[in-house]
């Protein structure tokens, strides 16, 4: 296992102060040898953050600097899509599952990330080798997992939660990812937050709202490290990307505008209770 420095806040906002970071890049470039979307990475984009790239290396990151990532481990990862997560972690720990609407028409066809074709031939959905053997595909819904209690030692969601069917519906795939963890296990969750608390959206979050519907969704599961809200600088905050027109655009892809609501990734850690 990588061993990480702790400079890092494991639970934050977008942070562009990570790309400063050699160990934090080091994880980065790795992860992108796993992906077909290069656009994300720093090395393909001008140096660029890209919080999509962002999210995917903040959590391999941070399950290494918790000790989650080892040879015996076991992960599911819930909306997990084609995410070049899973064959890190295929390389990396004895079984990874991957769980989404696989197929469905809707989602497949508007995120391009549950193509069924990942369950028939996985290895054209990554650039390098991977395990199949350590790898299991699974087509179900992520507010019903279907596993026993305490099956994974990790379980890991990627701004996937909030488009299960609006707050409710997230707050239950917490309490399923919190029944499948095993005590003392480890879930990382990655969502859209809302910058301003005055803003509404059926599916992201205000702070009050990730408190409760987040954060706060399941007794068994507490925050590894409190949430750093204050690591966006502002030339951050002024360059958003405007949607739809500009979401192709690379430069400061972090913070986004739809003209009605402001939003980025926060991504978090939490703990099972024994």
């Amino acid at each position: 296992m990588t061993t990480v420095n702790a400079a890092i806040p494991l639970a934050s906002l977008t942070n562009p102060a990570a790309y400063k970071d050699p160990q934090w890049m080091g994880i980065h470039r790795l992860i992108e040898s796993y992906s077909l979307d290069k656009h994300v990475f720093a090395s393909s984009n001008s140096g660029e953050v890209y919080r999509k790239g962002w999210e995917w290396t903040q959590c391999i990151y941070g399950l290494q600097r918790l000790g989650a990532i080892q040879p015996a481990a076991t992960a599911l990862g819930v909306g997990a899509g084609r995410e070049p997560i899973i064959f890190y972690l295929g390389d990396s720990i004895q079984r990874v599952t991957a769980l989404d609407l696989y197929g469905n028409e809707t989602w497949s066809n508007n995120a391009r990330e549950a193509d069924s074709g990942v369950t028939v031939d996985p290895q054209q959905f990554c650039p390098r080798p991977i395990r199949k053997k350590q790898i299991t595909f699974v087509n179900a819904s992520g507010t019903r997992l279907p596993f026993r209690d305490g099956a994974f030692d990790v379980c890991w969601s990627m701004s996937s939660i909030e488009h299960f069917g609006g707050h409710e519906a997230a707050a239950e795939a917490m309490r399923e990812m919190a029944r499948v963890t095993r005590p003392g296990g480890i879930v990382s969750v990655a969502t859209e937050y809302l910058l301003l608390p005055e803003q509404r959206h059926i599916e992201f979050f205000t702070r009050r709202e990730l408190e409760r519907y987040i954060i706060s969704a399941s007794k068994r599961l507490d925050l590894v490290e409190p949430v750093a809200w204050d690591v966006l600088p502002s030339e951050f905050l002024i360059d958003q990307i405007t949607v739809p027109n500009g979401v192709d655009r690379r430069r400061r892809h972090v913070v986004l505008n739809d003209g009605s609501v402001q939003w980025t990734s926060v991504l978090m850690f939490f703990r099972k209770r024994g």
